[in-house]
């Protein structure tokens, strides 16, 4: 197979595609692949950088206490990044069904199914599966595309680094209002796991949909508990090495999980039972967004 420029979707943005012997499958492909990153593209939110204190931010606002029951976040510290821009939507079912179509990746086979297979509800793979796609739409693209960092992530779910303490319309949680109740859980899914179409629920004020909700979200980062104590001021990207990645988002439990400064980590292919649950059957909130950096 070898690559070449199928043609120009808005100036200075390239599409590339792939040919084969089979063009009627090729041309497809290529009609399909156009399509795919163009909607990506427009679904991006330019975010304009600038400096904020990551982190547990609690003890600076209202009643002065932290917010967070974890000790991970409580290292506040300045953080600096350059301008980029972050997906609107988590990626759905829709999204990476195409891409799948496209690029033969392989497909997982869930836990659940029904209304949680939806085309407009987010999609869960492991994290390589995740960084996968977000590089593929970089190299159809011509852009610098990847997963976010875990700072990319928390400034833009706090709306450019603002004190918000969950990613809402308001920054509080209103079940009913910014997100689902327990009854309307219950006809979005068959298993009554709190994970939902996207864009259901109003936005963030950066105008992001379900940050920390609907779901977790894998960053980019490798974990590590101690991180935020040594973490660069400009544009960090975690880690060099680790066992597990960071994850942000809510699915289910106590909000607290939900908070846009909580920090969570799994193993990049998650277990189930002991084993790689992508070789089984794969739980549906391992859900993901992809950023555009500049440069």
């Amino acid at each position: 197979m070898t690559a070449h420029i199928l043609k120009f979707l808005t100036p200075g943005i390239f599409l590339l595609a792939l040919t084969s012997c089979d063009n009627s499958t090729s041309a497809e492909n290529q009609q399909l692949t156009q399509v795919l990153v163009k909607r990506s593209l427009d679904n991006m939110v330019p975010v304009t950088g600038g400096e904020f204190l990551m982190g547990d931010f609690g003890p600076l606002i209202w009643e002065k206490l932290p917010f967070s029951m974890n000790q991970d976040d409580k290292y506040l510290h300045k953080v600096r990044l350059s301008d980029f821009m972050i997906g609107k939507y988590k990626v759905t079912h829709k999204d990476y069904n195409e891409y799948i179509k496209i690029t033969y990746h392989k497909k997982l086979t869930y836990i659940g199914g029904g209304k949680l297979l939806a085309d407009d509800v987010p999609v869960s793979v492991p994290w390589q599966m995740a960084k996968d796609y977000c590089l593929w739409l970089g190299k159809m693209s011509g852009k610098r595309v990847d997963l976010p960092t875990e700072a990319q992530w928390e400034y833009a779910a706090r709306s450019r680094g603002q004190y918000l303490p969950y990613a809402t319309s308001n920054g509080k949680i209103e079940e009913g209002k910014n997100i689902p109740t327990f009854d309307e859980i219950a006809k979005m899914n068959d298993i009554g796991v709190p994970i939902y179409p996207v864009g259901k629920y109003p936005p963030n004020p950066l105008g992001l949909y379900d940050m920390g909700l609907s779901g977790d979200e894998w960053a980019n980062d490798w974990y590590a508990a101690d991180y935020y104590a040594h973490s660069p001021v400009d544009n960090p990207q975690g880690p060099g090495t680790g066992d597990r990645k960071v994850m942000r988002g809510y699915s289910g439990g106590d909000y607290q999980y939900a908070l846009t400064m909580f920090r969570k980590s799994n193993l990049p292919s998650p277990l189930f039972d002991g084993h790689k649950a992508e070789d089984d059957q794969f739980p549906p909130n391992f859900g993901f967004r992809c950023v555009v950096n500049n440069g």
